[in-house]
């Protein structure tokens, strides 16, 4: 039986540099590399207001008047909010800065920007409140050069380096958060998400990852990803 409460917030972490993607990104930031008849953000939030989101926030740094001119004239039918961060505050910081606008209702979903996907976000969503963690990350046994170690009971444990292990998985960059994570004493300083999730996994809070299975997924932060995830069916 779906759970799923609609009318739902999602963040899309998009103030990054885009360091890989230069040269495309000295002039414009990440979000805005053009991508399948429309922009890297574009096809996030498509996705996004498809599986039933209605509101979404968006943080901003690297050429940030440039989405703030883009969401002015571009309307994709929901609620969009931008928040420029005159610091750069990281994954964990700026979600811990939007507490203003996601903490009113139980809890919100969070997608990296460059994340290429056809995973189902609902999903996580449904799993989420059947399991009601603080946080539920999505991860998958892929390659990567940074793993997330998990329990028997998917609880997470740590980062490692070891991809033989089989309860090392590659973070897929969605996750769904219980908005108890912004009575939990963390700053709006920068910090990496993932590095406040193990700090709050071992004071207790319950930090769970869901598999993916076999979904596609693309780091479209990476030119040669950008490109054949062009090719890909949607």
């Amino acid at each position: 039986m779906l759970l799923l409460n609609y009318g739902m917030k999602a963040m899309i972490l998009a103030a990054g540099f885009g360091t890989r993607l230069k040269p495309l990104t000295d002039n414009i930031p990440k979000a805005l590399v053009p991508f399948r008849n429309g922009t890297i953000i574009s096809y996030q939030i498509e996705r996004l207001r498809k599986a039933g989101f209605t509101g979404i926030v968006i943080n901003a740094h690297h050429h940030h008047r440039k989405i703030i001119d883009y969401f002015r004239d571009n309307d994709f039918g929901l609620n969009v909010n931008v928040i420029v961060e005159d610091t750069i505050l990281g994954t964990g910081g700026g979600i811990m800065n939007a507490e203003e606008l996601l903490s009113g209702d139980k809890f919100f979903s969070v997608i990296n920007v460059d994340v290429y996907t056809d995973y189902n976000i609902l999903n996580a969503v449904n799993s989420f409140q059947k399991l009601n963690p603080l946080a539920l990350v999505t991860v998958q046994k892929r390659n990567t050069s940074r793993y997330l170690l998990f329990d028997d009971d998917m609880m997470l444990i740590k980062r490692t380096t070891d991809g033989s292990n089989k309860l090392s998985y590659g973070f897929n960059g969605i996750h769904v958060i219980s908005n108890e994570i912004f009575s939990k004493g963390l700053t709006k300083e920068y910090s990496d998400i993932i590095d406040l999730y193990l700090g709050l996994s071992e004071k207790g809070c319950l930090i769970k990852g869901i598999d993916t299975g076999n979904c596609k997924f693309l780091d479209l932060g990476k030119p040669e990803n950008l490109k054949s995830a062009e090719s890909l069916i949607k």
